[in-house]
């Protein structure tokens, strides 16, 4: 189990890790406060825009939490 302090230093060092989460969490409010009228640009914010946000931050965040288990197992298939 990943610590949350750790997990906020990692999520806050690396830039393509709050970019993407960031303007999702933007794009979500600008959608929320009901300024946008027209339902085509409100599927285009939120399929176009927020969903791939999101998707890259998870798998993003996965691939970090996972790298070091993923290294061991990496390396215990190696012969030597």
């Amino acid at each position: 189990m990943i610590d949350l302090t750790a997990f906020g230093d990692m999520f806050a060092s690396h830039s393509w890790l709050w970019i993407p989460i960031s303007c999702a969490v933007i794009i979500s409010l600008l959608l929320w406060s009901g300024r946008i009228r027209q339902p085509g640009m409100v599927n285009l914010f939120a399929i176009g825009l927020i969903l791939p946000c999101i998707n890259l931050s998870m798998i993003a965040t996965g691939a970090m939490v996972a790298a070091d288990q993923l290294t061991l197992d990496l390396m215990a298939l190696l012969p030597f």
